[in-house]
């Protein structure tokens, strides 16, 4: 069954606190709506092969490992290959019901558009900003984003839930830097939880 959601939902109404919006918040954006590294979705669009990764998914360099190093979400990256499938998804996520929920624990769920996780969240992070589905909250001093993206059927009059993610200012920061910085093999840090 595919996941459903309003047109505005109230944590949409908020205003983000000006505190957020600052230079970073301009080098996420440009990154994410302009640059997007997801071919097709802009016209400055910049692919992976552009920032140097050019096996970026493949041993020695799995860009993926980078990413989740980077972040607390680790191996937390919930995702369906079928629209159907996100209600089960968002559900095993806890970003079903009453999104966004407290605490703001970071976490991803998406619709796997691109037969890639990392690949679909990037096209979903874009959408969510190029479409303002998304809001800031300030945790303990620490700016976390909080995105949907969804697709809307009109004929239909549904709209339905592609992405949910609760993510911190400084994930996206760490996972820009280590795009832009192109290909670096992955060394494993077995002192974390095993992958």
């Amino acid at each position: 069954m595919a996941a459903t959601t309003e047109k505005n939902p109230k944590w949409l109404q908020w205003i983000a606190p000006e505190i957020f919006c600052d230079q970073e918040l301009f080098r996420i954006v440009t990154f994410f709506v302009f640059h997007s590294p997801c071919p097709g979705l802009s016209a400055m669009g910049k692919s992976l092969a552009e920032y140097g990764w050019n096996t970026p998914w493949r041993k020695p360099f799995y860009l993926s490992r980078h990413l989740r190093k980077a972040s607390t979400v680790f191996n937390l990256v919930y995702s369906s290959s079928t629209h159907d499938g996100m209600d089960e998804a968002l559900t095993k996520a806890g970003l079903k019901d009453d999104f966004p929920h407290k605490p703001y624990d970071e976490c991803i769920c998406i619709y796997d558009c691109q037969h890639n996780q990392f690949m679909s969240v990037f096209y979903h992070l874009r959408n969510a900003f190029a479409h303002g589905r998304l809001n800031m909250v300030d945790v303990d001093g620490e700016c976390v984003f909080l995105f949907e993206d969804i697709q809307e059927n009109k004929k239909k009059g549904e709209i339905k839930v592609t992405a949910r993610m609760i993510l911190r200012k400084s994930t996206l920061l760490k996972w820009i830097e280590i795009i832009e910085n192109g290909e670096k093999e992955y060394q494993r840090d077995d002192s974390k939880t095993k992958e």
